[in-house]
C-alpha cells in the first residue's frame, strides 16, 4: 500500500469536458465501451445518489450546494486507481480546484460544438436548469464563459462534437488519447505510440514487407494483439535466468520454424527482458530482421523498450552480450499496466524519477500518458545524438553505477531471482540519492540539491535506503567492473551543468559516502525492529 502523503501510481483516467448537449454523455459511454473502462456521468452519479434530478437539487438547495457536491463528486471518483472514462458537468470546469484536479487524473478531451448545435440537440432544454428560461441566449452566454476554462483544462486536446458522428467522435477521440514521439538516429527514424488502446496501432506500424511475424512473449502476458499478418507465438521463461544466449537460440529456432525471412517481422510482446531478448534476436537473425515492440511494463515503457538496447546475460555478469537494433515502432498501451503488481510500478516509477533530474520538468503532477511521453522524448532527444553511448548517452545511467553494483552482489534483479530483492528501478533510484550525496561531497552540488532529490524519491515512494546484506567492498569492486569504468571510478553525478559522467573519482571519498549510507540503512533497519 502506498503510504499516506505519497503519490500513488499516475492518473490515467479519460475525461470528457464541455458544454451541454456536446455528447459527453454519448461519447464517452462509447468511449469506454472501447477502452474496456467502467463509464461515469457525474451529473447521472449525483442524481441517482440523491435520488433527485439536477434540475430539482438546484431548486431545493441553489446552484452554489450543487457544485460543493459536484466538487466533492470530482475528489472522490479521480482518486480511483482503476482507470475510467469520466463525464464532467458543464460548469464543472469554471472551479479553479476542479479544473487542477482534473488536469491531475489523467487526459481531458473538450468536445467542443457551437451553441447553434446545441440548441437544436438540447431543444427546449426543460431540464436544464441554467437553460430553462432562455436556452439559445444562456448556451451562447455560457459557451463565451467557459471557453477559456474548458480550453486549459484540455491542454490542446480538442475533439470536433459540431458536425461529426458519434463514431467519429469516438474515433477522433481515441487519436487523442495517443501521444507519439519520434526517435530519429542516424539514417531512419521510428515512432513510439503511447497511451491507452496504443497497441491497435501494431499492423500500421510494421514493415509493409512483412507476410508473417513471430511474437515474442512470456507465459501469463494475455494483452491482446493483432498483427494483421500470420503470427507465431514463441514463449520465453521469466526471470533474468532466462535473460540468456538460450533464450535467443530457442528464439531464432523457432524463426526458422516458422519460416520467418528478413522481409518479416519480430515482435516483441512483454516487459524489459521480452524486449531484450527479442530485440537482440531479431538482430542476429539473418544478420538482422525488423522487430517492433509492444511494451507491457512502465519500465519498458519508458526506457527499455526504447533507444535500441538489446543484450543477454552470462553467468559471468548482466548484459555482457548483445546489439544496438532499433525497432521499427515501439507501442506503449498503457492499458496493459492496468494489472501490473505493485513492485513493477515502482520499477517504472524508479526511471520516471531519474528522468526529473535529467531536465524533464513538470512530471510528478502528469497524467500517467504524459508522464511516459515526456520519459520517452527526452531518451529519444539523447539517443538522436549518440545512438552507441559514446558520450551524451551515458547520462541515461544516472543511478544505474549503485544500481548495477547492487544487481552483481544478488541484491537486485539478480540471476537467482530471490523473492526479496529489489526491483531494477528501486535499486536505481537508491542509486540516485547516492550519486547525489556523491556529488554534494565533492561540491557539485548543495544539500538542497540532494533534498530535492530525496523529495522526488518520496513522492513517488521509492525506497532510498540501502538493502539488507550490502557490503561495501563488494559494492565498490563491482563499481570497477562498471562498463563506464574506463578511467578509474566513475558515475554520473550532478553538477553545476547539470548531469554529465565524471571519470578517475577519488575511491576513499566513494567508500566514505558510500559507508555512510550503509551505517543510515542499518540504523534505520535497527530501529524498525
Amino acid at each position: 500500500m502506498t503510504p499516506p502523503g505519497v503519490l500513488r501510481h499516475p492518473a490515467a483516467h479519460v475525461v470528457l469536458v464541455g458544454m451541454p448537449g456536446s455528447g459527453k454523455t454519448t461519447i464517452g459511454a462509447a468511449l469506454a465501451r472501447r477502452l474496456g473502462r467502467p463509464f461515469l456521468d457525474t451529473d447521472a452519479e449525483i442524481e441517482r445518489r440523491s435520488q433527485m434530478s439536477v434540475r430539482a437539487l438546484f431548486a431545493r438547495d441553489g446552484e452554489t450546494a450543487f457544485r460543493v457536491a459536484e466538487r466533492e463528486l470530482i475528489a472522490e471518483v479521480t482518486a480511483e486507481a482503476r482507470p475510467m472514462v469520466i463525464a464532467v458537468g458543464g460548469g464543472a470546469v469554471i472551479d479553479v480546484e476542479n479544473r487542477a484536479r482534473l488536469g491531475r487524473a489523467g487526459q481531458v478531451l473538450w468536445l467542443r460544438a457551437r451553441p447553434a448545435t446545441l440548441s437544436a440537440r438540447l431543444g427546449a432544454a426543460a431540464d436544464r436548469p441554467l437553460l430553462a428560461a432562455d436556452p439559445d441566449g444562456a448556451l451562447e452566454r455560457l459557451a463565451a464563459e467557459r471557453e477559456a476554462a474548458y480550453r486549459e483544462a484540455a491542454g490542446g486536446r480538442v475533439i470536433d462534437a459540431d458536425t461529426a458522428t458519434p463514431s467519429e467522435v469516438v474515433e477522433a477521440a481515441l487519436q487523442a488519447l495517443l501521444e507519439r514521439v519520434q526517435v530519429e538516429v542516424p539514417g531512419r527514424r521510428y515512432e513510439v505510440v503511447i497511451g491507452p488502446g496504443a497497441r491497435r496501432e501494431l499492423a500500421a506500424q510494421l514493415p509493409r514487407s512483412a507476410r508473417r511475424c513471430v511474437v515474442v512473449t512470456q507465459a501469463g502476458i494475455d494483452l491482446d494483439i493483432d498483427p494483421g499478418i500470420p503470427a507465431t507465438r514463441v514463449e520465453i521463461g521469466a526471470g533474468e535466468r532466462h535473460k540468456s544466449l538460450s533464450s535467443v537460440e530457442a528464439c531464432c529456432r523457432a524463426f526458422v520454424a516458422a519460416g520467418l525471412t528478413r522481409s518479416d517481422v519480430v515482435i516483441g510482446l512483454g516487459g524489459g527482458l521480452v524486449t531484450d531478448v527479442a530485440g537482440f534476436a531479431a538482430a542476429s537473425y539473418h544478420r538482422g530482421v525488423a522487430v517492433v515492440h509492444v511494451a507491457t511494463t512502465l519500465l519498458a515503457q519508458v526506457d527499455a523498450a526504447i533507444g535500441g538496447k538489446t543484450g543477454v546475460n552470462l553467468p559471468e555478469g548482466k548484459n555482457l552480450v548483445g546489439a544496438f537494433w532499433q525497432p521499427e515502432a515501439v507501442l506503449c498501451d498503457t492499458d496493459a499496466l492496468a494489472s501490473l503488481p505493485e513492485r513493477e510500478w515502482r520499477s517504472g516509477l524508479g526511471e520516471i524519477a531519474k528522468c526529473a533530474f535529467l531536465g524533464v520538468a513538470g512530471l510528478e503532477q502528469a497524467p500517467l500518458v504524459d508522464q511516459i511521453a515526456a520519459c520517452v522524448a527526452k531518451k529519444a532527444e539523447v539517443v538522436g545524438v549518440d545512438e552507441r553511448e559514446s558520450a551524451r548517452r551515458v547520462i541515461l545511467n544516472y543511478g544505474h553505477t549503485l544500481a548495477h553494483a547492487l544487481e552483481a552482489a544478488g541484491l537486485a534483479e539478480s540471476l537467482t531471482g530471490a523473492p526479496n530483492e529489489l526491483r531494477h528501478g528501486e535499486a536505481v533510484a537508491i542509486g540516485v540519492l547516492f550519486a547525489a550525496r556523491l556529488a554534494e561531497r565533492l561540491g557539485r552540488i548543495d544539500a538542497a540539491r540532494v533534498a530535492e532529490h530525496r523529495r522526488v524519491l518520496d513522492a513517488y515512494g521509492l525506497p532510498a535506503t540501502m538493502p539488507p546484506g550490502a557490503d561495501l567492498d563488494e559494492l565498490v569492486a563491482a563499481m570497477h567492473r562498471d562498463k563506464k569504468a574506463t578511467k578509474g571510478l566513475t558515475f554520473v553525478l550532478d553538477g553545476p551543468a547539470g548531469v554529465e559522467a565524471v571519470a578517475d573519482l577519488d575511491e576513499l571519498i566513494v567508500r566514505e559516502v558510500l559507508g555512510e549510507c550503509l551505517a543510515e540503512s542499518a540504523a534505520t533497519a535497527a530501529a524498525a525492529r
